[in-house]
């Protein structure tokens, strides 16, 4: 038997990587698991500004805000709204979890926009500094919520399934 050269070893290596530069994103809720899937990217809202993750990222872990989760896959884009949690991020996988997690067919367009249009309003009258802040979380969620199920209906999450029918 011949030993395998540390070039061979080494470009094995990078061949078996290079097959696996996708991320496996899980969502958890309260509920169990919500979403499961590959990623080629994967963007998100944290405390301090958003944060993108890419296959080989470092360990970290990190606070998620309010905001629109973008899963970047084979050049197609998917959007979640995801308010607040934590995420666990290894060179292969993110782990979300999170409170609330919105896929865009939950999410009642109707509803958002009445949210919107009533926090709106409700930041035109004078208030106390946390009234003005709960409506400000307020309309940032409605917000968040007609941008993932807009996108939903521009992308045509659903024409591939509706055709298998």
């Amino acid at each position: 038997m011949q030993k395998e050269s540390v070039k061979d070893l080494v470009a094995k290596q990078e061949k078996n990587t290079a097959e696996k530069k996708k991320l496996a994103l899980t969502i958890t809720t309260p509920r169990g698991v919500k979403f499961e899937e590959e990623a080629d990217m994967i963007i998100m809202r944290c405390i301090d500004g958003d944060l993108g993750v890419l296959p080989g990222h470092a360990p970290l872990s990190t606070v998620l805000g309010d905001g629109t989760l973008r899963i970047l896959n084979n050049n197609v884009e998917k959007k979640l709204a995801v308010f607040g949690g934590v995420a666990e991020i290894n060179n292969r996988s993110v782990k979300i979890f999170s409170t609330i997690a919105q896929l865009p067919e939950e999410i009642d367009l109707e509803r958002a926009e009445r949210d919107r249009q009533e926090a709106e309003e409700a930041l035109s009258e004078r208030q106390d500094f946390a009234s003005i802040r709960r409506v400000q979380v307020m309309l940032r969620r409605s917000y968040v919520r007609i941008e993932v199920n807009l996108h939903m209906q521009d992308e045509g999450y659903f024409d591939e399934q509706d055709d298998e029918d």
